[in-house]
């Protein structure tokens, strides 16, 4: 199986997506935890703030046919936003 999660962009002037990776410390086995944060870099009032996403779990077939299924997104996504 594969699991992925797609974001319309990933770094623009305004804003950008990071991704954290968290290791908790069980005491038998370690669970890390991956995280991603929508950080706005000026925040102005009366702004509309905001980012498109996808999560994809399927079969895994090969790591094209994942780069298949970003581009199959992305080219559907209208090209204009309200933010």
């Amino acid at each position: 199986m594969v699991f992925i999660l797609m974001f319309d962009r990933m770094h623009s002037a305004r804003d950008e997506v990071r991704f954290s990776l968290f290791k908790f410390k069980a005491p038998r086995r370690p669970r890390p935890a991956w995280d991603f944060q929508y950080v706005i870099h000026q925040v102005e009032a009366g702004q509309s703030y905001g980012f498109r996403g996808r999560l994809v779990w399927e079969k895994f077939i090969s790591p094209e046919d994942c780069q298949k299924e970003y581009r199959r997104w992305k080219k559907s996504l209208p090209r204009t936003l309200k933010w």
